[in-house]
């Protein structure tokens, strides 16, 4: 019988762009209760429901294209709220990349 193993695996997430299966720690969350708001959660520790993208600038922008749309935010029941994310979005993604 194989020894088992003593360490817990990584919890694993899908970015809801790409598809992409990672390592939770390696996508940026973001957190809200649709209907009443959502933001980015960098660290992972707001309530409330997730939506998980990759952290790399490309998936990051197509989601904020695609929540700005009716549409887009339809489909997270963000409404009107999908254009203030792609806006907090896009600030995080600058603010990302200078440091």
């Amino acid at each position: 019988m194989p020894p088992r193993r003593s360490s817990a695996a990584e919890p694993r997430r899908t970015c809801v762009q790409c598809g992409a299966l990672l390592a939770k720690p390696r996508l940026l969350r973001i957190a809200g209760i649709p209907g009443a708001g959502w933001t980015p959660d960098p660290s992972g520790t707001h309530p409330g429901r997730g939506i998980y993208l990759c952290r790399d600038g490309d998936c990051i922008r197509r989601f904020s294209a695609r929540v700005r749309t009716a549409k887009g935010g339809a489909r997270w029941k963000m409404g009107a709220a999908g254009a203030e994310l792609a806006e907090r979005l896009s600030a995080f993604e600058q603010g990302a990349g200078k440091t």
